[in-house]
Formats: structure tokens, sequence, C-alpha cells
């Protein structure tokens, strides 16, 4: 399994959100984005509808039925009805309800004050598993700090 954390720059965790969305959609391979806030949840929903006039990231939840067809599913408990095999999680770091049989998880957050707890559940990762990565976001893009 890979493990990533992604510290947003502030202000920016919702349009960072929908990028890296649409770069795991691209890649072909399914996604389950998990926030425990319902705002945040319905929020990115509307941001995948509106993010581009050119593009659309399929993508639904348990209101949109057909639940096991979305190539991203949208949820705020830690379910999997698509069979994801990457998920995105923000406003949590609560790896052991939400971090179950994936290839790829995927931590993305803002505030400043969830980068002490960021550290430290990836220096807990770090002794179990091989890949695990901090990225930082600036000017240039993301940039990879540990």
């Amino acid at each position: 399994m890979e493990v990533s954390f992604y510290r947003a720059a502030d202000g920016n965790l919702l349009p960072s959100l929908v990028r890296l969305l649409e770069k795991i959609y691209t890649s072909g391979r399914r996604c389950l984005f998990c926030s425990p806030s319902e705002e945040r949840v319905k929020a990115v929903g509307k941001a995948l509808w509106t993010f581009s006039t050119s593009a659309f990231i399929p993508h639904g939840d348990r209101g949109f039925g057909f639940c096991d067809q979305q190539p991203i599913y949208l949820a705020s408990v830690g379910e999997n009805p698509n069979n994801a095999t990457v998920q995105v999680l923000t406003d949590t770091f609560d790896y052991e309800n939400y971090g179950k049989n994936f290839e790829k998880i995927l931590f993305v957050f803002e505030d400043s004050s969830q980068v002490e707890r960021a550290q430290t559940l990836y220096a807990d990762l770090k002794k179990n598993l091989e890949n695990v990565n901090y990225w930082e976001q600036s000017a240039k893009g993301w940039e990879r700090v540990l």
C-alpha cells in the first residue's frame, strides 16, 4: 500500500482535491473520497460538476444511486460500494476506521493545526510501510518534503 499526505496551500483545499480526484480518474482507477463533514462532501460534489467547462469527472454518492458503478464515490462514512482502489481522505486522519483494503490512500489537508497530526501519522506509518510520502503545495506545484 502507498500512503501520501498532501498539505494544500491556504485557501486551496477544494481546488487541490478536485485536481487530485481528476488525476485519479484519468488514471483509470476507482476512488472513494471520504470526509466526516457532510458539508465537505457536498462541496466536493458540486466542485466536480463545475470545476471546468471543458471536462467532467463522473462521480456520485448514495443519493445518486448506482453506487457500484461510480468511478468516484463521495461519502462521509467509510463505505466502499464502488470497490475503489484509491481512497482520498480530508478532515480526518482516522486511518484505522477509514483506510482499509486500498492500494493507495491520500490524506489531503490545509489547516496548519493539522500538520502535527499528519506528521505524527506519517512517522508511524513509515515504520511499517515502505511507500509513504509527504507533499506540500507551493507556487511551483506539489513538492515532496518528507
